[in-house]
C-alpha cells in the first residue's frame, strides 16, 4: 500500500537558498510600504505596528465592543528581526517556542498599554489587530479570535507566512523541516478598553514585578501553549 504523502506548504517547492534571500527582502519592502515600525526602540521587541483604519464589516469582539468601519486600529505585526535575533535561543520544540513567544509578546502588550495610557498614540485607537497561526496562545492572552474571511487577502498572507516560517526553522528540527501544511491564519482583537484593563495594571512596576506579572498572566490563561 502506498503511503500517503504529506501535503506540502505553498512555499515547499522553493529552493531553501532564494528563502533565505527573497522573504527577508520582501519582508523589508512590505514594512516600507505599509509603514510598519517596530513598537519598542530601547530594545528588540517581538510586534511590529501599523496603524489603519478598519474597512471591513463591523466586528463584536468578546467584551461587546463594537469595531465599525473607520476605527483607528493598530495592526500588529511579528517583528522578524526579534526571531533572528533569538534564533539560539528558542528552542526547536512547538510547544516551548509558542511559551517564548507568548511571554515576549505579553511583555509588548504591557508596554503599548503604557503607551495608550501616557497618550503616545492618538486617542481615537479603538483596538489592536492582527493575522497570526499563533491564534490558540493570543486567545489566551486576551484577545478575540475570528476566521479569516476567504478571498486575494487570505492567500497572499498566507503565502508570505509560509516563507516565513520556513526561514525561522531552517537548519531546525524534523519538527519543523519536513513538508507541513498550509498555515490556518485567524483574525484576533484586542480591544483597547481589554488591552487598559489586563495589562495596564502593569505598567509602572519594577521590571522584575512586572515581568513576573505578565508570567503570572500566562500561567493563569494556560500552561499548555502547543498553539
Amino acid at each position: 500500500m502506498a503511503t500517503q504523502q504529506p501535503r506540502r506548504s505553498h512555499t515547499g517547492c522553493v529552493p531553501s537558498g532564494l528563502l533565505l534571500w527573497l522573504w527577508p527582502l520582501l519582508d523589508r519592502i512590505i514594512s516600507k510600504w505599509l509603514g510598519i515600525e517596530p513598537l519598542r526602540k530601547d530594545r528588540i521587541s517581538i510586534i511590529s505596528i501599523e496603524l489603519r483604519r478598519h474597512r471591513g464589516q463591523p466586528i463584536r469582539l468578546d467584551d461587546a465592543t463594537m469595531i465599525v468601519p473607520e476605527d483607528l486600529l493598530v495592526e500588529l505585526h511579528l517583528n522578524n528581526a526579534w526571531f533572528l535575533h533569538n534564533r539560539g535561543k528558542v528552542t526547536n520544540s512547538a510547544g516551548k517556542v509558542s511559551w517564548r513567544v507568548s511571554l515576549s509578546f505579553a511583555e509588548d502588550l504591557k508596554y503599548l498599554a503604557g503607551q495608550l495610557a501616557e497618550r503616545r498614540f492618538r486617542a481615537e485607537i479603538s483596538a489592536l489587530h492582527g493575522i497570526t497561526t499563533l491564534y490558540s496562545p493570543a486567545q489566551r492572552l486576551g484577545f478575540t479570535v475570528k476566521e479569516l474571511p476567504q478571498g486575494l487577502r487570505k492567500r497572499l498572507t498566507t503565502f508570505y507566512l509560509s516563507g516565513l516560517r520556513q526561514i525561522h526553522y531552517l537548519g531546525g528540527s524534523k519538527e519543523y523541516t519536513t513538508p507541513r501544511k498550509p498555515p490556518v491564519l485567524k483574525e484576533v482583537w484586542m480591544s483597547r478598553s481589554t488591552l487598559v484593563e489586563r495589562y495596564g495594571t502593569l505598567t509602572g512596576s519594577t521590571p522584575d514585578s512586572a515581568e513576573m506579572g505578565v508570567y503570572d498572566i500566562l500561567q493563569n490563561s494556560s500552561q499548555d501553549f502547543r498553539g
